[in-house]
């Protein structure tokens, strides 16, 4: 069943709602105060006008919603109409066996719906407090009351309680590799106070990766080059002279500046440089010369690359203090033996500039591999106090992490009592909640089941008959015997509307046969549906205003049709589960809410909607039923609201003088005129009379409106003078509660 009804946002409502809802709900507001916009939006009615309102149900089972408005008489009195398939001429077994599946349906249906709102309020309640109860409970007795000794046991889960709940249960349901011990309390303070406070770190070792760079320096150190004689051709007539003088290296500088074609002599600077000389020199520096003092340099290059690479990666090595402080390394030690050994690196390298300059001079390079390994001595006994204390700390680390699970193996086992209770509560929680969806799930396989024995049992006992001999016989029986309801020709499972002498009747119908046929077709509509496959769908009725423009033998029809509905709606009897009824009319609603035995008990709820200011708001009367009379009732739209509008009070007006002075007959107007003395008050009392009746039948448009927005306070002032001049001014007065006035 709907369980309330919120508008926002759609004219003429704000935000109100249709709160409570119950089985039977009555509905009253005059016209224009927004009943059509409820009626339209149950119907499901311009889904854009309603984006912002909702419909809350009581369960996951939604009925179909079937709305009689306006709207519904238009759509359906054509000149065919859709037929309505309710049973037709099955033999009583038959039928006897569908309304015995229908009532074992009602009875799923309802166990369905009670089950599914335990397993929901077992699911969304008591499972949720449950767990919450026992969160607030663990993070005060067993977190708070022990962060202060054992803050880094609890470490990443002080700022969450989902964390911390959620790390307990899997330390109680045991972390595998967590499993610690209970201790005594002193014991684990003691320990937390040695572990948990000033925990030294990991430090990093000292790292010279120069293994490689130091195998290159060997390597060029070792070379034959140092050790052999670069000289020149010898078998050159010059190189005898240049051998003696051992001033190779000069004479091949000086051949640097030989010019071609030059006779100058670059040593002497006299002009003679002859072209055969010039080859002599350059015959003497041959090609091996040139290779191997060549070679010479780029060994010298490579040397130098070598040598930075290595100095800089010592110097590098021991930036991180933490590591110097830990590994106790000498830094100025250190630092000494490395300029030491940069220096050495800078005398091999003059020697090796003195080969280039002397090529035939035969050198040693020094060995300094004794001062690199020195130096790799330092950070290798460096490193052993660094490995020492990080394997320090690697134990420490162990036995911090077996100190913090002794730490929750103990406020685990000091708070066996408040988890063992969540554990059985949340446990039976759990087994009630999976208990109650399997026995959910059964019923709704077997409502499931009976829904489809009911569609295809209907499909062979279903038949639009029925609903034709029915609607016939209301008409007859009310006085309605100038048309009737027929079988379409040639379309099958369709009616027409037919005269006595067979011409169609649609369109020529009175305002009031056409409601009351409409809806004698609705109510044979509520009893089945024009899909035989949904003969047997629960259903929601709404009903706005059905008695609208019927004859006052015919309201009280409606009425008596509408109070049998909502008995068979209380006692459970056919597909109807819940019925709104909205109206205007105060006769009808009394009428139609009226129960002699009253017994509705809590099955009914009343609304009123007013409107004032063009914003309708909707107040619950519960079972209060606040018409008492609908005399009563217009007085109170005149007495209670300062800004009724001006379609209600004209109709309110009209309909209190046509109660009140209805003992004056069909000339009532003219005997009201006929108390005031001056043509000018009997011209102003009938101007009265015609602008309630003018707003009282029609909806006025804006122009119209604009014209009466200062004609209410003084049509206010001529209804009062009316009652003054026919001599019941004290009824006036009573009426509208304003004391004694002559």
């Amino acid at each position: 069943m709907i369980k309330s009804i919120k508008l926002n946002s759609c004219t003429p409502y704000q935000q109100a709602q249709v709160d409570d809802c119950r089985k039977i709900n009555f509905i009253f507001g005059s016209n224009g105060s927004g009943k059509t916009t409820i009626s339209s939006f149950l119907a499901g009615d311009t889904p854009a006008r309603f984006e912002s309102s909702t419909i809350e149900w009581d369960s996951e089972q939604h009925e179909s919603i079937y709305v009689y408005n306006r709207n519904f008489r238009h759509s359906n009195l054509q000149q065919t109409i859709p037929g309505i398939f309710t049973l037709g001429s099955a033999t009583i077994e038959d039928i006897k066996a569908l309304e015995q599946l229908k009532t074992e349906l009602a009875s799923r249906s309802e166990e369905l719906r009670k089950n599914s709102e335990k397993y929901k309020t077992q699911v969304q309640s008591i499972i949720p407090s449950i767990e919450e109860k026992f969160k607030e409970n663990a993070w005060n007795q067993i977190l708070k009351a022990n962060e202060g000794d054992f803050q880094k046991a609890f470490e990443g889960l002080r700022a969450s309680k989902d964390k911390f709940v959620a790390q307990l249960k899997r330390r109680v349901e045991g972390i595998p590799n967590h499993l610690g011990k209970v201790c005594e309390r002193s014991d684990l303070t003691t320990r937390a106070k040695a572990l948990y406070f000033g925990k030294p770190e990991q430090c990093t070792p000292f790292i010279l990766d120069i293994k490689q760079l130091v195998e290159k320096i060997e390597e060029i150190r070792n070379d034959q080059i140092w050790n052999t004689v670069i000289v020149g051709n010898e078998d050159i007539d010059l190189a005898a002279l240049i051998k003696e003088l051992g001033n190779s290296p000069w004479v091949d500088q000086g051949r640097q500046y030989l010019r071609s074609g030059s006779k100058v002599c670059p040593f002497c600077q006299q002009e003679t440089i002859t072209n055969a000389f010039r080859d002599k020199i350059e015959a003497f520096f041959d090609k091996g010369y040139k290779q191997q003092v060549k070679k010479m340099r780029m060994l010298l290059s490579i040397y130098h690359e070598l040598t930075l690479h290595i100095i800089e990666a010592m110097k590098e090595a021991i930036v991180n203090e933490k590591s110097v402080g830990i590994g106790k390394l000498d830094a100025e030690l250190y630092i000494s033996k490395v300029n030491l050994l940069q220096a050495m690196y800078s005398d091999h390298e003059k020697l090796i500039e003195g080969k280039l300059i002397e090529p035939g001079r035969i050198i040693s390079i020094p060995d300094a591999s004794l001062q690199v390994q020195e130096i790799q001595q330092l950070l290798a006994d460096a490193n052993l106090k660094i490995d020492s204390h990080n394997k320090l700390v690697e134990e420490r680390n162990t036995e911090e992490e077996k100190l913090t699970d002794d730490v929750w193996a103990t406020v685990i086992h000091e708070s066996h009592i408040l988890i063992t209770t969540y554990q059985m509560d949340i446990e039976r929680a759990n087994k009630t909640a999976n208990g109650l969806k399997k026995t959910r799930d059964s019923f709704q396989k077997e409502v499931e089941r009976l829904e489809t024995n009911i569609i295809e049992k209907g499909k062979n006992i279903t038949s639009v008959q029925p609903t034709i001999d029915e609607i016939n016989r209301s008409l007859k029986a009310y006085g309605f015997t100038n048309f009737s309801i027929q079988p379409a020709k040639g379309q099958e499972n369709y009616y027409c509307i037919m005269r006595e002498d067979g011409t169609p009747a649609t369109g020529t119908l009175s305002e009031g046969e056409e409601t009351f046929l409409s809806f004698l077709y609705f109510m044979q509509w509520a009893k089945g549906s024009t899909d035989p496959e949904h003969v047997s769908d629960k259903k929601i009725l709404v009903l706005d205003d059905p008695i609208s423009s019927l004859d006052s033998t015919v309201l009280y029809i409606v009425g008596a049709m509408v109070k049998d509905l909502s008995r068979k709606i209380r006692d459970g009897v056919g597909d109807v589960n819940q019925l709104f009824v909205l109206t205007h009319n105060v006769f009808f609603h009394k009428e139609a809410s009226f129960d002699p035995r009253q017994s509705m008990g809590d099955n009914i709820n009343f609304w009123v909607i007013r409107k004032d200011n063009d914003i309708s708001a909707i107040k619950n009367y519960k079972q209060n039923n606040p018409i008492s009379t609908s005399y009563e009732l217009l007085w109170a739209e005149l007495r209670d609201n300062e800004h009724i509008s001006q379609i209600s009070i004209q109709n309110a007006m009209r309909r209190i003088i046509e109660n009140y002075f209805d003992m004056l007959g069909k000339e009532k107007d003219e005997t009201l005129l006929s108390n005031f003395d001056t043509a000018e008050d009997k011209m102003i009392a009938r101007s009265l009379l015609y602008w309630i009746n003018d707003g009282s039948h029609s909806i006025p448009d804006d122009l119209h409106i604009d014209s009466y927005t200062d004609a209410v306070p003084k049509y206010r002032a001529v209804f009062k003078e009316i009652f003054r001049a026919s001599g019941h001014i004290a009824h006036y007065n009573m009426m509208m509660q304003t004391g004694a006035e002559t």
